[in-house]
This record gives structure tokens, sequence and C-alpha cells, in this order.
């Protein structure tokens, strides 16, 4: 990933944990010497944050790969309020937080650092969790779109018209459900559409939409309420459809 990263000249903030076992105890042992070189106090939403961070420069990676690699650690007390029988109390608990990265410390020193370790949180929440809660991201969409069943041919049809077939209805099962997978590339494009749409639609409500700025209605229920509006509208059918006929009781 480190290597990949540098090729495309992108630079990196990446949760260390003990799936690197000789990084992970290579930066505690030397922080458990070390006094800390930033200390933090801060409040936001509610919630304090005071804690101590630790930056070094040149750890090896592991013994089978000498590249050497920043690491930050940040020790966090986050004080919050919670209701206990009834009443607000203030609760504190204790984290601990280790981070590699590629940025230069002058650029971005340890405190940009934490709070770039930090947001990964928001990508997490507001980016991947409504993608996949509301806009139906789910492994058995990404599944479909990565692969596709191969579709055998038989012995009165080529090669080629079988090929067209599985183009033409993807979906369509197997022959032989032992055989291989085939890959789909269309999975990039889809992701990146879905994204493409989630952001315009986002950014359009909280900026334009008189639900959010005036009546203060979530993102989640403008969805709710348009999604309901486009089930309301009549079916579009293709001009060469048949008409759909009357059911019969």
């Amino acid at each position: 990933m480190l290597q990949c990263a540098a090729k495309q000249g992108w630079d990196l903030v990446i949760s260390l944990k003990r799936n690197l076992p000789e990084l992970h105890a290579s930066a505690v042992r030397l922080f458990a010497h070390r006094l800390p070189d930033v200390e933090i106090t801060e409040t936001m939403r509610g919630k304090t944050y005071r804690g101590q961070i630790w930056d070094t420069p040149g750890l090896p990676l592991s013994t089978a790969d000498p590249q050497l690699v920043r690491v930050v650690r940040s020790e966090e007390q986050l004080t919050q309020n919670h209701y206990r029988r009834e009443q607000i109390q203030p609760e504190t608990t204790e984290h601990e937080w280790m981070w590699i990265t590629t940025l230069e410390p002058q650029a971005f020193p340890a405190k940009t650092v934490r709070e770039l370790g930090h947001d990964r949180w928001k990508q997490e929440n507001n980016g991947w969790n409504d993608l996949t809660q509301n806009w139906s991201l789910k492994h058995g969409f990404l599944h479909a779109c990565r692969h596709r069943p191969r579709a055998a041919a038989s012995q009165d049809q080529p090669v080629a018209n079988a090929a067209a077939t599985e183009t033409s209805n993807p979906s369509a099962p197997s022959a032989n459900p032992g055989d291989p997978l085939v890959p789909n590339h269309g999975l990039a494009a889809v992701v990146l559409i879905l994204m493409l749409a989630f952001t315009l639609c986002a950014a359009f409500t909280r900026c334009h939409s008189k639900l959010v700025r005036r009546y203060h209605l979530t993102g989640i229920e403008v969805a709710r309420q348009l999604r309901v509006s486009v089930a309301k509208l009549p079916r579009i059918r293709a001009p060469d459809s048949p008409a759909p006929q009357p059911a019969t009781i």
C-alpha cells in the first residue's frame, strides 16, 4: 500500500495496530521512555479531549522490510455527558491511538496527523455507513458488480453467441455451477457513480433544500420523502413493451 501510494504521489495516514507486531512493539518501547511532544486540550460538540502526543520518524516497518516510516501516538482522555438515572453525569474514558504516516513533520505536525487519523471515523460514519445503509451499497450488490457466472455454450450454439447471451443477461444462472466466475470490470464505474450521486444529492440537500434549511429535517428524512414520491410516479414502459394486463381474481 505504501509503495502504491508513493507511485501515485499520495501521502497516507494509516492506523497502526498489532497486525504489524515488530513496528508496534518498537513504537511502544520508544514512547514509553520519552516525554510527549505535544499536549492538547480541546472541546468539540460537547466532548472534551485531553491528551498527549508522541511523534517519531525513522522506525523500520519490519525486519523483512527496512523501509523507514513515521509513527504518531496519542493517549487521550475523553469526557462527555451521559444520562444516568435521569441525571446528566460526566463520564471520562481513556483511549490510545497510533498511526503510520508518510507526511512530512514540517508541513504536518503531530497534532494535524492526529486530526487526520480521527477523520477516518467521519469517512466511515458519514460516507461508507450512509452508502451501505441508505444507498444499497452492500456485499451482494458489490459481488454482482464484481463477478458474473460464465454462460456455457451448448453444442449447437457458437461461443460468440454464448458471450453475447452472457452480456445481455448477466444475471442468468450458469449452466454449470462449477464454472469459474468471470470478472466484471464495471465495479469501479458503478461505485464512482454512486459516490458522485451521494455527494451531489447531499450537497444539494444541505445547500438548497427548504426541508433542511427551514424545517431542519435530516438528510435521511428528505431521502425517504423523495423515495416515497418517486414510488408514486406512473411506471414508464418502453414503446415496444406489451401493455400490462389487468389482474384477474
